[in-house]
């Protein structure tokens, strides 16, 4: 497992990004806040940025690829207490509160 998902997972803030339908799993650490992220994803123009990676995101990224790590991303994601998030067009990106509250960006279009 990479040491950087363990020194950070439980102390930093955490989003748990599936790139396009789960082609990619991300741990995402954000360069913000939960509010300061939820004001920054409302004001998102468009996910095209992140369309072929989500790596230009605020913050680090870091991808899951052993078996450790996305069993570490299920857990986490199953526990309910981590925000998640979805990359991939413009009518279906979202982030969501662990609440289950979606949050859709500006350029949010539903298909």
């Amino acid at each position: 497992m990479n040491q950087k998902i363990k020194e950070r997972y439980q102390t930093d803030f955490l989003v748990l990004l599936a790139e396009e339908y789960g082609y990619r799993r991300w741990f995402w650490f954000p360069s913000m806040d939960e509010k300061e992220l939820e004001i920054w994803w409302e004001k998102l123009e468009s996910v095209d940025p992140y369309f072929m990676t989500p790596e230009p995101l605020p913050g680090d990224l870091i991808q899951a690829e052993d078996n450790d790590e996305f069993e570490l991303f299920f857990k986490l994601r199953d526990s309910g207490n981590y925000y998640t998030a979805h990359t991939h067009c413009d009518d279906d990106s979202v982030l969501i509160k662990p609440n289950e509250t979606k949050i859709f960006h500006k350029g949010y279009k539903s298909a």
